[in-house]
């Protein structure tokens, strides 16, 4: 429980985290104790609580407390949950607060320090709560457990009930304070929400129905699966109303998006939105925000990190930004955090928490590891909106959350840098990763080369080694802490990560005494040496927490068929889901699709076809007045067929590399754009140049896509086949055909995204005409059957419809 205060019914429900929540996180650069040592913290506790029952048989674990008074009118409900408690042999209310720490770098220094008043105000709140409900006699101990020795040292911790019970009501007061200016705040937002307007005039075909569609999602709490096709305006016309519902109501709107280019359209169209009142504010990524000359968070190594809580608050820098600027930018906080000497990207979080709209990436929300404290808290979320870009991207991006490996390669390589590394706690380091090492070949199936296979591994069977790997990460935090070298990417930290990450995951993947069967644990032996992963099958269970919670979700893309797949495994709930589909609003006439049915492209059949097909390509090129995308399933197949192709004259051949770069791509943006002879671009479905891409007025006339771009077979696809056969009945269609036919229709929508644009969009293979490829075929293209899609002569065809399209234009 946070903190809920609710003005017409004068009440207060507040937690002991929540009290302390904001003056600890200011304190130090780490946002409080950070989630590094969470679980640490529970096992020491459970270790420590186990003892003391079992040397006192009467000693109560976890036990929930309650304390009810007035303050200024309102009636105050303060709940916690005391770690233990007993009856010693005189009577008295014993409390014991449980705080794990590493004794050998942390005890020194530890009395007297804010953490150490933080640990002390808890305990002092649980002796009050106990005392005002009639337990007079109480005695408070603070109870020390190191967390690699598991010794303990017991404080006793001084309390004055009236003084306590002071310092807490005026605790309580100022929250009651800031309630009180918010709601004064959030009343003129609600006057600018009823009265904000669509910035674009009249709504153009199609979005009149995306944005009513959105309002009723927000009225109604739905989650809304929008499919509409690409150019139609979907942003604006979701986005508006989704702004103005929450400025009426007072909720937090969320917008998420899977490529940082996404957001740009999003941010043009709210600083387009009238109103004083509310404030948006952009998230960008720690790396590419960072004033630091390193990516080096640490306050001895960053100026901008040290004592970053104190020139907090004394530059008052979040209220001046708030206060400024309506909408937040990267570079506008880069800049105030320069200024001020505060670290840009904890100050971005700090808005975060302020700002009406928040604008980032799906691994804010979703992402256990990195997602911001409101996705984390269900009263936060209670009162927030998410409208989510682009969402056919999560399944997988949710998938890839949850699915972590600890492969023989990257320990090498950790251990590598480890060698290097001038610590005391590297030797340990090096000793635990080939702990990691010995236990994953210990896994691997005897005698079966390479293979993949299932094993029976749980969370507890990890237990001891996660605890020596947090004991030998404070080691060398302790190091560091006393002048031990910093370095950028530090494998010490690294190794730790990696096997907390995994260890993490393993725990969310139970379910009683074993795994929820929407994951897997799995050992498998390459090339590249042994691996031991967890696949999770269906993300679902890990979402439906954070959607169900939410007032509203709208999740929208191009490419929603069918909206049970994605309904199901998003986790969105079947009595609140509702869904969607907006035909394409564009002339059909400007757009021509043809199949060629002629060519198999099935992997088997792709060095048979090669020569055919650099035939078609290079045909289709030379119809074509200009520029050409061709999409392999590939870069194999790509390279086996651009040797079959002839010198193009009149013709650029652009081939990115298989991991092009920021610059490589702008780069392959600016021969597009640059007015020279057309460009046939040839790169992969799926890549940077197919999905989440803008290809404006006529940069582009034609697509290709050779291959539905089914995902490939390996182990972890087959399992996932086999795990979809057994819930949907539908295993092919999921593990590979909605993934791969999603990508086709994806790239097919880089070409019409306006009412003048035109161009011809070719799918090269047999298959897009049969079931069950064909059911995934936009309704649009055809009229009653994808068979009128099948070509006669795709070069005829194209030189036909081009000489059209030009003459129609001359003539207009």
């Amino acid at each position: 429980m946070g903190v809920r205060i609710d003005l017409e019914a004068r009440t207060i429900n507040v937690s002991p985290a929540a009290l302390l929540e904001r003056s600890w996180r200011r304190i130090g650069f780490d946002r409080g104790d950070g989630r590094t040592r969470q679980w640490l913290g529970q096992a020491v506790h459970r270790r420590v609580l186990e003892d003391a029952q079992a040397q006192n048989p009467a000693y109560r674990a976890e036990v929930a407390v309650r304390y009810e008074f007035e303050t200024e009118g309102f009636h105050v409900t303060f709940e916690g949950r005391i770690d233990g408690c007993y009856e010693d042999p005189a009577g008295r209310t014993v409390v014991e607060e449980i705080k794990s720490l590493h004794f050998e770098e942390e005890l020194d220094g530890l009395q007297g320090s804010p953490r150490w008043d933080r640990y002390k105000l808890q305990t002092q709140w649980y002796l009050l709560a106990l005392h005002e409900t009639g337990k007079r006699d109480v005695e408070g101990h603070l109870v020390l457990a190191d967390i690699e020795t598991l010794a303990t040292q017991t404080h006793r911790v001084e309390f004055d009930p009236g003084v306590v019970k002071a310092g807490l009501q005026r605790r309580v007061k100022r929250l009651l304070v800031a309630a009180l200016n918010a709601e004064a705040l959030a009343e003129a937002k609600a006057e600018e929400g009823q009265s904000l307007a669509f910035p674009f005039g009249s709504l153009r075909p199609g979005q009149q129905e995306i944005f009513d569609a959105a309002a009723r999602a927000a009225e109604n709490r739905e989650h809304l699966l929008l499919e509409a096709p690409t150019g139609i305006g979907k942003t604006a016309a979701a986005l508006v109303p989704l702004v103005k519902s929450c400025l009426v109501n007072g909720w937090k709107l969320y917008v998420l998006t899977s490529k940082t280019t996404q957001q740009d359209i999003f941010m043009k169209t709210l600083r387009l939105l009238s109103g004083e009142s509310f404030r948006t504010l952009r998230l960008r990524a720690k790396e590419k925000i960072c004033a630091n000359d390193v990516l080096l968070c640490h306050e001895e190594h960053c100026r901008f990190a040290s004592e970053y809580g104190a020139k907090l608050e004394s530059s008052g820098i979040v209220s001046h930004l708030l206060s400024v600027n309506r909408d937040l930018e990267p570079a506008t906080i880069l800049e105030a955090g320069i200024a001020e000497e505060v670290c840009p990207f904890e100050l971005s979080l700090e808005l975060s928490e302020e700002a009406d709209v928040v604008i980032g990436d799906y691994n804010y929300a979703f992402d256990p590891w990195i997602s911001l404290s409101g996705f984390r808290d269900p009263h936060a979320l209670s009162q927030s909106v998410l409208l989510v870009d682009e969402i056919h991207n999560l399944v997988d991006r949710a998938r890839g959350y949850f699915s972590p490996s600890l492969s023989e390669e990257r320990l090498d390589s950790l251990s590598e840098g480890i060698s290097h590394a001038f610590s005391p706690a590297a030797p340990d380091m090096l000793h635990l990763l080939m702990s990691v090492k010995s236990l994953i070949g210990s896994l691997l199936p005897k005698g079966k080369g390479e293979a993949a296979e299932l094993v029976p591994l749980l969370a507890s069977d990890l237990d001891d080694l996660r605890i020596r790997f947090e004991a030998t990460l404070a080691r060398h935090i302790g190091h560091l802490k006393n002048g031990g070298e910093r370095i950028p990417e530090d494998p010490l930290f690294e190794a730790y990560f990696d096997f907390a990450r995994f260890h993490d995951v393993l725990r969310r993947a139970e379910k009683g005494a074993g795994l929820d069967e929407a994951f897997d644990v799995f050992v498998e032996s390459g090339r590249e040496g042994a691996r031991l992963g967890i696949l999770c099958k269906d993300p679902s269970g890990m979402l439906a927490p954070i959607f169900g919670e939410c007032v509203a979700v709208v999740g929208m893309s191009a490419t929603l068929t069918p909206p049970e797949f994605y309904r199901d495994l998003l986790g969105f709930s079947p009595d609140r889901t509702v869904t969607v589909s907006i035909p394409s609003p564009f002339p059909k006439e400007r757009r021509l699709v043809r199949i060629e049915s002629g060519i198999d492209t099935r992997y088997a059949a792709r060095q048979g076809s090669a020569a055919e097909l650099a035939g078609l390509l290079t045909g289709f090129a030379s119809a074509c007045p200009g520029n050409v995308l061709v999409l392999f399933p590939s870069y194999r197949f790509l390279d086996e067929v651009q040797k079959l192709m002839p010198h193009l004259p009149g013709r650029r051949l652009v081939r990115p590399s298989a991991k092009s770069t920021e610059l490589e791509r702008e780069s392959v943006f600016r021969i597009l754009s640059d007015g020279g002879a057309p460009v046939v671009l040839m790169t992969v479905s799926g890549g940077p140049f197919a999905e989440g891409v803008d290809y404006p007025g006529r940069m582009l006339l034609g697509v290709v896509v050779v291959s539905p771009a089914l995902p490939q077979v390996r182990f972890e696809q087959e399992r996932l086949k086999e795990y979809f056969s057994s819930r949907f009945e539908r295993g092919f269609e999921y593990a590979y055909v909605i993934p791969g036919m999603t990508r086709v229709v994806q790239s097919a929508g880089r070409l019409i995204r306006t009412e003048t644009d035109f161009g011809m969009i070719v799918l090269v293979c047999r298959r897009f005409l049969q079931k069950p490829y064909s059911r995934y075929l936009p309704r649009d293209w055809f009229a009653d059957s994808p068979s009128e899609l099948k070509a006669g002569s795709i070069v005829l065809e194209a030189r036909d419809f081009f000489s059209r399209i030009a003459l129609t234009d001359t003539v207009s």
